[in-house]
């Protein structure tokens, strides 16, 4: 029986070349600055409800609405939009700001009449270009709000006022 050496040895580093790029993709990813843990989640959640959440309700009148959620593909999207509008401006994104917000109670659209909301804002800096040379207009870590639309329309949690 004649061995291909030559044939073996592209075998063999295909097959390393498979485990090795299988291995990359199953690699484990360090958590980003700022991840905590469930249980500390669930620790500000419940102060936060035991704190605010009451007394909220009473001024109001209504349950108030706890949180909004995008979809991946909604948050990649608007990522993307957000940078290309700052680079056309000659901005650059650093970051993102999550205001609370809250409808009119005579808005157009009845279901979210006078509840609660969430919304996006771009953060980062204004690049002004003197000659060859970039000049940071905002400085400070994340920078300031970018004059580019914010995302809304998260869709609320049912029922609003569920915990984490």
């Amino acid at each position: 029986m004649h061995i291909n050496f030559h044939h073996h040895r592209l075998c063999y580093v295909f097959l390393i070349t498979i485990i090795t790029s299988c291995h990359d993709q199953d690699s484990y990813v360090k958590p980003p600055g700022g991840v905590i843990s469930i249980e500390e989640a669930k620790l500000l959640d419940r102060t936060y409800t035991e704190t605010r959440q009451g007394i909220l309700e009473n001024a109001l009148g209504r349950e108030e609405g706890r949180s909004s959620w995008w979809s991946v593909e909604e948050l990649e999207a608007y990522i993307a939009y957000a940078k290309f509008q700052a680079e056309e401006k000659g901005m650059r994104v650093k970051g993102f700001r999550i205001y609370q917000g809250a409808y009119p109670k005579n808005y157009g659209d009845h279901k979210r009449a006078g509840s609660a909301t969430l919304f996006i804002v771009p953060t980062g800096t204004t690049a002004k270009k003197e000659g060859t040379i970039l000049i940071n207009l905002a400085p400070l870590e994340g920078g300031d709000d970018l004059e580019i639309a914010p995302l809304n329309m998260g869709h609320p949690r049912n029922p609003p006022s569920a915990n984490y």
